[in-house]
């Protein structure tokens, strides 16, 4: 689990058993994530501006790691 969830927490434990309540919510959205929010591919269209498109679609697919490793539970930091 990552830390982040159990950062503010006093009582670790318990917070670590309020986080995992939402376990299967969680991989309900990892799974319509992972279904209808796939990585996008590299810029293949070397035209004016390309590498903004590139810079859009790095951030995108960080942002899709970034939450899909967020609500993994099991995920290690």
């Amino acid at each position: 689990m990552q830390s982040i969830w159990l950062r503010s927490a006093k009582d670790k434990e318990v917070r670590k058993a309020e986080v995992m309540r939402y376990r299967v919510a969680f991989e309900e959205l990892k799974e319509i994530l992972e279904q209808h929010y796939m990585k996008r591919d590299a810029v293949r269209d070397y035209s004016h501006g390309w590498e903004y498109k590139q810079v859009a679609v790095n951030e995108y697919n960080a942002v899709l790691d970034d939450i899909l490793n967020l609500i993994d539970l099991n995920h290690k930091d």
